[in-house]
């Protein structure tokens, strides 16, 4: 998939997301629905317009997406939601100064829980029980609150294990996200940039994070301790399960680099990327380059 260079060269993509064959770019302008490669990203947000730019950071959608249409989206100046595809949006209260909203993270049981957690840039972490109606802010325990990722366990519903990346380290609740504790990593007060979960944690109790400057972690103890698996100046902004630990992509600044266990190597498919993330059906990675593309890489 392609995307001509709208709406600027430089209006940079922070998030992708497919859905239904379609590429949802969360972008400097605001988000945008790119239905085809032959065809144009339309905005969102072009019958919602409040004052000044709409930097839209993050996105999440309902796994009954288009079924249900409900979109939301992590903005500079809190939550917005849509209930019909992105066609009308509501700005949602969270506290005022409203937050800049930088991350979101869907319960494994959304269809059943309606639970969504957001991070922000300087209030910390917010949970809402309704889908994103209604929120409030939970930050016991956590005294960093410049949060850049969260990631919830794949048995979040049972476990209620949630990580957050933080400005100065990694912090980790054990009851849905109501109260964190920090954990002690080998880079010390270094920003976590991204995090992943193994998708047989259950079983491997493996954790990903990425640093600003001190590569990527491992944790094969549920984040009890940590050791370096890939070790390379720069920063790790995001890391992709393909589909499980044993293969995996990493962006390392605007680089972005495939791992596999069997092969034991990382191999650089892209550079000049701004984001990554994995297709609809796991069989390619999808880049958001720095021209304002969006580009298909095979698997």
């Amino acid at each position: 998939m392609s995307e001509a260079r709208e709406p600027a060269i430089l209006d940079r993509i922070y998030t992708i997301a497919e859905v239904d064959g379609a590429c949802f770019l969360a972008r400097q302008s605001g988000l945008y629905r790119l239905a085809s490669s032959n065809g144009a990203a339309r905005n969102l947000y072009q019958g919602w317009q409040p004052e000044g730019e709409i930097v839209t950071l993050d996105i999440a959608m309902s796994p009954r997406f288009p079924q249900d249409g409900l979109i939301l989206a992590g903005l500079n100046g809190g939550v917005a939601r849509s209930e019909d595809g992105g066609a009308t949006w509501a700005a949602l209260a969270m506290r005022s100064p409203a937050p800049l909203v930088t991350c979101l993270a869907l319960s494994p049981a959304f269809a059943s829980d309606r639970r969504v957690l957001a991070g922000s840039y300087e209030d910390g972490i917010f949970l809402s029980d309704d889908a994103g109606q209604g929120w409030a802010a939970f930050n016991f325990g956590l005294f960093d609150h410049k949060i850049f990722c969260l990631a919830l366990s794949p048995d979040y519903p049972v476990d209620g294990v949630v990580m957050a990346g933080t400005s100065s380290g990694l912090y980790r609740s054990v009851n849905g996200g109501r109260l964190w504790q920090d954990l002690t990593m080998p880079a010390g007060d270094e920003a976590v940039l991204s995090l992943a979960f193994s998708p047989e944690y259950a079983d491997d109790r493996t954790i990903l994070a990425g640093t600003e400057s001190q590569g990527l972690l491992r944790s094969l103890d549920d984040g009890l301790t940590w050791e370096p698996f890939f070790k390379r100046q720069g920063a790790v902004n995001a890391i992709v399960c393909l589909p499980t630990v044993a293969r995996l992509a990493i962006q390392v600044d605007d680089a972005v680099l495939t791992y596999e266990t069997g092969d034991s190597s990382w191999r650089q498919v892209a550079a000049d990327a701004h984001v990554v993330a994995k297709s609809e059906d796991g069989s390619a990675l999808l880049l958001g380059m720095a021209d304002g593309s969006v580009q298909r890489v095979a698997m």
